[in-house]
């Protein structure tokens, strides 16, 4: 069987890397020998570190955008399935993107898969916030053009329909290495990414404020640099760090680094990020991820898919605005280490939603043979 899959990939985005990796594991947990084609903004990145033949994203105006959609074309056709996502694929508004976003791209890719005889399914997808009415009934209209309709949570199925089955978010099916006990003594990890000026300025004080009180009282603490901003303005996690963060915290490892392998980098990673006993995290995937390993986290929600995460897993009280100030997140930095048990079930609603996204991925492959 041969899977194409659309998304943004290649931009040294750990969490997007993380999504796509998990997405080719749960297709080879069903088809073993399946091969694919991944269609993202930078392929060559994408090749290096899954080792899939990729494509360019078919965008109108590239240089070369008309070999480009010829080769897109053709990649569709070869493809037995194309799928769509996982992540926050569907956007009509974000830094990077002016309106009308990348709606009318997944649009026309779905009409070219049309032609091509090839169905087309959603997985794992989000929409992002601050919609218009010409969006959603695009995002119907995709939608009614899919074989299965699997998205990350209850706001993303609102714009699809009542076809739309929520799966939670990709991540969840992660492989999960086997943990050592967690070492005796307070250790945390900081995730932060850049932001619009506005959010920027006073997060970094509440963030900083934070870590610089839990190390005054003894914690060790390390900075989780999530994404490097390949091809992407504004989203290099390091400069953040340099900015806020270099006399205060080490800065962590990344699988990303080429070091190893991409699935035992994330293995060795996750084996790190296991060893804290509590996360503070804005990127989404950071915060996500500590939660499936049962560490204790709060996620600072500088977008909605960040809060609805919380919200559904159960964690709403420790889910902060980005405006917080430094002693609210102290307070409930602090009350989330003091609560690992909820964490640890946390972790196994995590893993129920795994299951379920992999049941879905299984259930389409099998459907269409």
């Amino acid at each position: 069987m041969r899977v194409g899959i659309v998304g943004w990939f290649g931009s040294d985005n750990l969490g997007d890397e993380i999504l796509l990796h998990s997405l080719i594991t749960c297709v080879r947990a069903v088809k073993e020998n399946a091969s694919f084609v991944v269609f993202s903004p930078n392929p060559d990145r994408v090749a290096e570190l899954h080792g899939v033949q990729t494509e360019h994203m078919p965008v109108l105006r590239a240089r070369g955008a008309s070999e480009r959609q010829v080769a897109v074309q053709r990649a569709i056709k070869s493809c037995d399935l194309l799928l769509l996502g996982p992540g926050t694929v569907f956007q009509e508004r974000s830094p990077n993107l002016s309106w009308p976003g990348t709606l009318p791209m997944f649009a026309r890719i779905v009409a070219m898969a049309k032609i091509a005889g090839t169905p087309v399914a959603t997985v794992g997808v989000g929409v992002r916030e601050g919609g218009t009415p010409f969006g959603r009934q695009l995002l119907r209209v995709i939608g009614a053009s899919c074989v299965g309709v699997g998205v990350r949570d209850e706001r993303t199925a609102s714009h699809f329909g009542s076809s739309a089955e929520v799966i939670g978010d990709m991540a969840y099916t992660l492989p999960l290495p086997e943990l050592e006990p967690v070492v005796a003594g307070r250790r945390f990890a900081l995730s932060m990414r850049p932001l619009a000026p506005e959010l920027e300025g006073p997060l970094l004080a509440a963030t900083s404020g934070c870590a610089s009180r839990l190390r005054q009282e003894g914690w060790s603490g390390t900075f989780l640099p999530m994404a490097f901003g390949r091809g992407a303005h504004g989203e290099d996690d390091r400069v953040i760090y340099e900015r806020a963060f270099r006399d205060l915290l080490d800065l962590d490892s990344t699988p990303l680094d080429g070091s190893q392998p991409l699935a035992g980098a994330l293995r060795t990673w996750l084996q790190a990020l296991a060893t804290n006993q509590l996360v503070l995290g804005t990127r989404l995937h950071a915060a996500l991820l500590a939660v499936a390993i049962g560490v204790p986290t709060v996620a600072i929600a500088y977008e909605r898919k960040v809060q609805d995460a919380f919200v559904d897993l159960g964690l709403s009280e420790y889910v902060v605005p980005p405006d917080v100030d430094a002693e609210t997140l102290y307070r409930k930095a602090t009350a989330a280490a003091a609560s690992p048990e909820q964490f640890r079930e946390a972790a196994g609603r995590v893993a129920a939603q795994g299951r379920v996204a992999q049941g879905f991925v299984t259930t389409l492959l099998k459907r269409l043979g």
